[in-house]
This record gives structure tokens, C-alpha cells and sequence, in this order.
């Protein structure tokens, strides 16, 4: 029962810009951890457990922009944003 609970309140909850910069910062924390070879100091899994759930978010993170993208509607070229300077 609670996690049927737990899992209709994660269904239903809205992503906002709070959510994405926590993840965000979760992530780089992480990175900052591995750049200087002490990831023990901000999670008790494994190397190998880490990579695992990198692969698997970056996996659904990929398919969910390919998702994203294929129902969007087309961007008249004269109004598409350039994000670059190439």
C-alpha cells in the first residue's frame, strides 16, 4: 500500500526547473567526487555500482530526449534559436 502510494505521488508530481537543478547538482557533486578519486566520500555503492546507474540514467535520459523531440512540433527555421557559435 505505501509503495503504491509512493509511486502514484512520483508519477503525478510536476518537474520544475528545482528538480532539474537538483539533479544537476547531484550529478556534479558526484563528478566532483570522482575527479579527485574519493567517490567513498559521497556515496557507499561500488565504482561499478555508480557506473551501472550512470549507464541506466543516461540510457533514459537519451531515449526520453528522442522522445521528446519526435513529438515536438517544427521550428520555422527563421525562429530557431541559435545556442552556438560555430
Amino acid at each position: 500500500m505505501m509503495i503504491e502510494m509512493h509511486t502514484r505521488k512520483f508519477l503525478t508530481e510536476q518537474y520544475t526547473e528545482a528538480h532539474f537543478e537538483a539533479l544537476l547538482q547531484l550529478m556534479d557533486k558526484l563528478h566532483d567526487a570522482a575527479t579527485v578519486n574519493n567517490v567513498t566520500a559521497v556515496s557507499p555503492l561500488s565504482a561499478r555500482e555508480i557506473i551501472g546507474w550512470l549507464d541506466d540514467i543516461i540510457f533514459t535520459a537519451e531515449e526520453t530526449i528522442r522522445e521528446l523531440q519526435a513529438n515536438m512540433d517544427p521550428v520555422p527555421a527563421e525562429s530557431a534559436k541559435v545556442y552556438s557559435d560555430n
